[in-house]
């Protein structure tokens, strides 16, 4: 009896799965057709000719909807342990999307200008857009690379440079902030500045950094070579910068040239400021103090090689920025047809400088006259790497509308936010981890050195 009941069930249910079958819903009752004979069939409601055609996303939409994408991939890059062949190929990721969200920007800009195409693209604001995406491009370029350098299994022989590389997304204002670092001797209210050669108020003057503490004292020792004492803090790597001029300092406007009688050069014939005052103080012109010679009360100078660092930085800034169009990047020559800076020294290593010229092409061949022997760290794309990312995180211009300080907005939870206003980027959170793993290999190195020797 039981047996029975049972087989009646499965029966049953058998029938049922029939009727409601996924192919066959049960809700969808098949009626007979009511059209006539010769009559075009009429359009069902979810024909695809009744539904309509998606517009495009305005530019904006498109911005947003990249910034979600770089914060959705910037958490995966942060998950993705130390930095391997998978780190940097997300990595590759969030920096393509950086740079299409910049190309984005560069169209609201060219929609938004009130002038003609030619008068946009001449406009200082285009120009520093032009630095800042030159810039993204390189680092899309060097994280590809760097992501075929780990699965080829090269980077073993870069292991100094590693803990540099770190270091090159760590942030912090340019300037030291000289009414922070200690009182002024004797009290005094006014400060020299050597640039203008006049006085200035302390509270407008700060203390500049020749090469940016933003990229860290590791980096500099992989540039420059290991100095004791470190001179990323030191005054050698320092210049008194007034307000008027902090602005243009990294900018690719101007450059201070020479070893022993330090000039201030206007590199950008083009600059929109040129002939205007530079400060209600100061009643003289931009192109009226091109060629002045800068007037120190001491017998301070600051290192020829860090002054000359900001001066290849300033030369790739100012060729970025006047190829807007594409192209070959333009020359920088002196209106007697000379490099600005003409005085041969030994200031950067020549590898790094010939990957520099690499980006800009043989006609700034003139660089290598600054070049010396030195390879403190054997990856030639070094200084491109730091100039590059000096270039997005200040861009020339403040409000530009992107760059590496807007990545975070809307695009990041409160965590992140935190992150971004502490100065990190998405790669600071390895450096410690960099070096710490640094320090432990040359420890072992020297300890097995060591053991090689006593036996």
């Amino acid at each position: 009896m039981f047996n029975e009941k049972v087989e009646k069930l499965s029966l049953l249910l058998s029938r049922f799965t029939v009727f409601t079958s996924p192919m066959e819903p049960i809700n969808q009752v098949t009626r007979p057709s009511t059209r006539r004979h010769g009559e075009p069939e009429k359009a069902s409601a979810d024909s695809p000719d009744d539904n309509p055609v998606e517009k495009p996303l305005s530019l904006e939409a498109q911005q947003r909807e990249i910034n979600d994408s770089i914060g959705v991939k910037k958490k995966r890059v942060k998950a993705q342990g130390p930095p391997n062949a998978s780190f940097w190929a997300a990595s590759h990721k969030v920096e393509s999307l950086v740079l299409q969200r910049a190309e984005v920007v560069r169209k609201i800009s060219l929609r938004d200008f009130k002038g003609t195409p030619s008068e946009w693209e001449n406009s200082d604001a285009v120009k520093s857009l032009s630095q800042s995406i030159k810039a993204q491009e390189t680092t899309v370029k060097l994280c590809k690379n760097r992501k075929d350098d780990m699965q080829e299994s090269k980077w073993s022989r870069k292991r100094f440079h590693r803990a540099s590389f770190m270091q090159l997304f760590t942030t912090s204002k340019m300037g030291l902030d000289v009414s922070s670092t200690g009182p002024h001797p004797g009290g005094e209210d006014w400060l020299w500045y050597p640039i203008l050669g006049t006085w200035f108020d302390a509270d407008q003057v700060q203390a500049a950094h020749l090469f940016p503490d933003m990229h860290g004292q590791v980096t500099m020792d992989a540039i420059f070579g290991k100095k004791r004492p470190e001179e990323l803090f030191s005054a050698r790597n320092g210049l008194l910068v007034a307000q008027p001029v902090e602005r243009w300092f990294d900018s690719g406007k101007l450059v201070i040239t020479g070893t022993k009688e330090y000039r201030l050069r206007i590199i950008d014939p083009t600059w929109e400021q040129l002939d205007k005052m530079i400060s209600s103080g100061y009643q003289k012109t931009w192109r009226e103090i091109d060629g002045k010679r800068l007037e120190f009360r001491t017998s301070f100078r600051p290192a020829a090689r860090y002054l000359y660092f900001h001066y290849c930085v300033q030369v790739l800034r100012r060729a970025w920025a006047h190829n807007t169009g594409g192209g070959p990047l333009p020359t920088l020559k002196d209106e007697a047809g000379k490099p600005f800076w003409g005085t041969p020294g030994r200031y950067l290593p020549k590898d790094m400088l010939l990957g520099l010229i690499e980006a800009l092409g043989h006609e700034y061949n003139g660089l290598l006259k600054g070049a010396s022997w030195s390879t403190a760290c054997g990856d030639e794309n070094l200084l491109l790497d730091v100039a590059s990312s000096q270039i997005k995180k200040w861009p020339a211009l403040k409000d530009v509308g992107w760059g590496a300080d807007q990545e975070e907005d809307g695009s990041e939870n409160e965590d992140s936010e935190t992150d971004a206003r502490s100065g990190q980027g998405i790669f600071a959170m390895y450096s410690k981890v960099g070096i710490v793993i640094q320090l432990v290999k040359q420890a072992l190195s020297t300890c097995n050195t060591l053991f090689t020797h006593q036996s």
